[in-house]
């Protein structure tokens, strides 16, 4: 039923790419005003028959059909019978990283702390994935490296567009990914390497912290040197500590400007990432988080948000064994942020489903609204960029998709998306 139910969202929402990153077909110089439809902006209600005006690539006005005007010249879209939401947002993407049944640029397995490597030297901007995640309405993804590494390369957050991977980035930090359990082991363990265990990967990322954390204490005391030289005259500044690319991240990290991103699954995982964020005090995302459900106090007093994917199979995952359809609905109900991923980069399904991944947590007993932040202004909350994305706002990045109906519904096709008011080049659906 599962293979069933993939096979017809690809077919409804899986299109060809024409290039990698999705190709505009116009500039975003020409306002837009896309009206009649059922607006969700996932920031407030729903607004039936209501009316989305664009200018400058930004969302200008939302509201309803009639209290938006168009202006002057304006290309007026008739959205009636449709529904209008925000572009949907992918937390743990593995696209634009090597072809899907080759061997990955995500991960580089000659150690298992790789944080001074960036994914951004390794995006490949014309896999045709990028065009096909376009197409089925999501229109911003972190890509994070895989689950070998225990601390991974760093993680970017990019849209589907643009020839190069600077151009398809947003700015701003997004963070490392970390992971804690079977991967580690499987890569590093199977060759005699730190880790074999789990304990093993625990001291790695404790090694690597303490390290990071004596290079920031001299990065901070070379600084202070610095100021204290400018306010005497004569003075000359000391010479700053060697550069370490390995640690800067991780002392970026413990300094509060980036995120960790850390998979795990087993409740025993779950609650070792727990205790390195208490022990190191830095700024953490679960993503995976099979088993979340069973630690969903513990992770919501620390006000940690997570990650889930739905299905939680793959091959070889048997850490995954006991994934469940309510663990987003466990979360939310105990306060935990809660973003949902389409499980490509955890070995489940295509990029395409996230929308799927979301209707299936609903069935799990996720109420609708909060499985449609999920996947859109709650993603982008948990990847920080929500201040651009993730909902139909004024003054936001005019990332649209037009779909002809309910998006939880398999049967439900992407007609039109836009991507900072650009139209992403849409192709026929088979007949």
């Amino acid at each position: 039923m599962r293979a069933a139910s993939f096979a017809a969202l690809a077919a409804g929402l899986a299109l060809a790419a024409v290039t990698g990153a999705a190709a505009p077909d116009a500039g975003p110089d020409k306002a837009l005003v896309i009206r009649g439809g059922r607006v969700v902006t996932a920031a407030g209600p729903e607004i039936e028959n209501g009316a989305v005006l664009v200018e400058g690539g930004k969302i200008k006005a939302v509201g309803g059909a009639d209290a938006v005007a168009a202006p002057p010249g304006a290309e007026v879209v008739d959205a009636s019978g449709r529904w209008v939401l925000p572009g949907l947002v992918e937390c743990l993407a593995s696209i634009g990283l090597g072809e899907r049944y080759e061997a990955g640029e995500g991960e580089e397995l000659s150690d298992p702390v790789a944080a001074g490597l960036r994914l951004l030297d390794a995006l490949d901007p014309f896999d045709k994935r990028f065009g096909q995640a376009a197409r089925a309405g999501i229109t911003t993804l972190m890509v994070a490296p895989g689950r070998a590494n225990v601390i991974g390369a760093q993680a970017v957050v990019v849209k589907p567009r643009g020839a190069t991977a600077e151009e398809m980035a947003l700015p701003g930090p997004a963070g490392v990914k970390l992971t804690l359990g079977e991967g580690p082991k499987s890569a590093f363990g199977a060759k005699g390497r730190l880790p074999g265990t789990r304990m093993g990967s625990a001291f790695v990322v404790r090694k690597a912290l303490l390290e990071a954390a004596e290079y920031a204490r001299k990065r901070r005391d070379h600084q202070a040197a610095v100021a204290a030289a400018k306010g005497k005259k004569g003075a000359e500044p000391p010479a700053a500590p060697p550069r370490r690319l390995d640690l800067e991240p991780l002392a970026d990290l413990l300094d509060g400007r980036l995120t960790a991103f850390i998979e795990c699954h087993r409740a025993d995982d779950i609650q070792t990432a727990l205790r390195l964020v208490d022990e190191f005090r830095f700024r953490a995302v679960l993503v995976g988080a099979t088993e979340a459900y069973k630690s969903a106090g513990e992770i919501a007093r620390r006000g940690i948000p997570v990650v889930v994917g739905v299905m939680g199979v793959g091959p070889k995952r048997v850490e995954t064994k006991d994934v469940s359809l309510g663990n987003a609905a466990a979360l939310v109900a105990a306060g935990v942020k809660t973003a949902i991923a389409a499980e490509d980069a955890l070995g489940v399904g295509a990029q395409e489903e996230l929308a799927l991944s979301a209707a299936l947590a609903v069935k799990g007993g996720l109420d609708r609204a909060s499985a449609l932040r999920a996947v859109t202004l709650t993603a982008a909350e948990v990847l920080g960029v929500a201040s651009r994305v993730g909902s139909l706002e004024p003054g936001k990045d005019a990332d649209i998709v037009v779909l002809d109906g309910d998006p939880f519904s398999y049967r439900t096709r992407v007609e039109r998306v836009w991507i900072d008011g650009r139209p992403v080049r849409m192709i026929e659906p088979l007949k």
